[in-house]
């Protein structure tokens, strides 16, 4: 889920006091630096680490921090806790409890203790945590729980913006009439004021929740406003606002004015379900009838095939692959010999990888269309985890969302710190895929999430396996 850390250094509450005690630029720390005696030194140290001011002890935790004494980061750390239960430091810690938080009813209680130890307190702004608290509800029909965390922000110009930022999310949680609704609040707070700071982001999120709620007459004027602007002032670039602004023309079957991006979204292979439906449609449109448009279809199929093979012939390696060992969800040991005589494509992620998750609905539709063939296997290989419950995690993540995936957990090794599977392939990045042959040497190799459709996609991974397969 997309969130705004501004939001928390902006509206979580961290005194003032606390904040001017961190960084280079603070002159109190630039006087402790510049003590040379090292008597005074510690004299002025021992003086902040008796302070009763919790302002004073992070000042000391600044200058251990800027000396990487990390053992008196920590030891100064538990002592401000001790010393100061309900202070900054441990509202801050709270506050970041809360914006990590997945679980609703979890953050519910984290936000109950919040308001008890620090609610009365001058100082302390809850405001963030509360939006905080009402995004974990998105998706889970409970809009009131929304709204009524929405609510409760205190601050009117966050508030506003802040229904804003819950309505981009409901994009991503499937929960749109409540996002219409949330968005709606917005407009209705700016009272017609269509020239202040984050309007064209506003239009963007109203635009996108009008089509998927299907109102497309009234969200075309708003999609149409942001297209033409390429307005930069949005949390997407042009690319998904012309994406937006193509669709509303297809669903307006403004065809003649939309022909030419879909046949380029075709010729790229990035077509949507919505354009490969309706391109049939928008051809006859153009030319007047059906004639030539299953040439055209054909033409556009060998043409793109023949650009990914062209494409792919010259990123073909021949290297051995490491013949790590990992576990799969059940705790059996598993290693990558085990699949020798078959292609195996191998993905690595982590349910903290956004881009990896991306890439998942794509994979499936390449897993779906090779579940039958006995030499394709793929292995999605679960690292660099994050938590110690990731093995949980990876399952949950992947049952929720109805993914086939064979997983396996390169989980840490507890004496070297390292990621077998991860370290043996040198990673610098995930996603990261690998298409081994039958042999165990890796053929074709890739970082990060693929921009492509589903159509160039499958094409590409099509590519791969047959050369792997004729080369291995």
């Amino acid at each position: 889920m997309k969130k705004n850390i501004w939001l928390i250094i902006a509206l979580t509450s961290i005194s003032i006091s606390g904040l001017s005690q961190r960084g280079p630029g603070n002159p109190r720390l630039r006087n402790i630096m510049g003590i040379k005696d090292s008597v005074a030194l510690q004299d002025t140290l021992l003086q902040l680490q008796n302070s009763t001011t919790e302002a004073d002890l992070q000042l000391l935790i600044s200058y251990y921090s800027t000396k990487q004494e990390t053992e008196k980061v920590t030891a100064i750390n538990k002592l401000i806790k001790k010393r100061f239960p309900n202070g900054n430091t441990a509202f801050n810690e709270l506050a970041e409890r809360i914006y990590n938080e997945k679980d609703p009813e979890e953050n519910e209680k984290n936000y109950q203790e919040m308001a008890k130890r620090f609610g009365k307190q001058s100082g302390f702004n809850l405001d963030a945590s509360r939006y905080f608290v009402a995004v974990t509800y998105l998706g889970k029909n409970k809009p009131a729980k929304v709204l009524e965390y929405l609510n409760m922000i205190q601050n009117e110009e966050y508030k506003t913006r802040a229904f804003s930022y819950a309505a981009r999310e409901s994009i991503g949680t499937g929960d749109y009439i409540l996002g219409e609704q949330l968005i709606r609040k917005t407009f209705t707070d700016l009272k017609g004021d269509t020239t202040g700071r984050g309007m064209d982001e506003f239009s963007r999120i109203l635009s996108e929740l009008l089509f998927l709620n299907g109102k497309y007459d009234e969200g075309f004027s708003y999609a149409k406003n942001i297209f033409d602007k390429k307005s930069k002032q949005t949390s997407v670039g042009v690319t998904q606002l012309a994406v937006t602004y193509l669709n509303y023309l297809i669903k307006l079957k403004k065809y003649v004015e939309a022909y030419p991006d879909m046949l380029q979204q075709l010729n790229e292979g990035n077509a949507s379900p919505l354009i490969k439906q309706s391109f049939k449609d928008a051809y006859v449109a153009v030319n007047g009838s059906e004639k030539g448009f299953h040439e055209l279809q054909e033409k556009i199929n060998s043409q793109l095939l023949l650009k990914i093979q062209q494409d792919i012939a010259k990123k073909i390696i021949d290297t051995p692959a490491y013949n790590f060992v990992a576990k799969d969800i059940s705790g059996k040991t598993v290693r990558l010999s085990d699949y020798y005589g078959k292609v195996v494509i191998l993905d690595f992620w982590a349910t903290w990888c956004g881009p990896c998750k991306a890439s998942f609905p794509k994979m499936q539709l390449a897993v779906n269309k090779y579940k039958n063939d006995p030499g394709v296997e793929f292995l999605f290989i679960h690292t660099w985890e994050r938590t110690g419950t990731a093995t949980t995690d990876a399952q949950k993540y992947i049952e929720a969302n109805k993914y086939t995936f064979n997983v396996l957990m390169d989980l840490k090794d507890a004496t070297t710190g390292s990621n077998d599977a991860a370290t043996g392939f040198k990673l610098n990045g995930i996603p990261a895929k690998f298409i081994i042959d039958k042999k165990g040497h890796v053929r074709f190799k890739s970082t990060g999430n693929t921009a492509g459709g589903e159509d160039a996609f499958l094409t590409e991974m099509d590519v791969m396996i047959s050369m792997t397969k004729a080369g291995g």
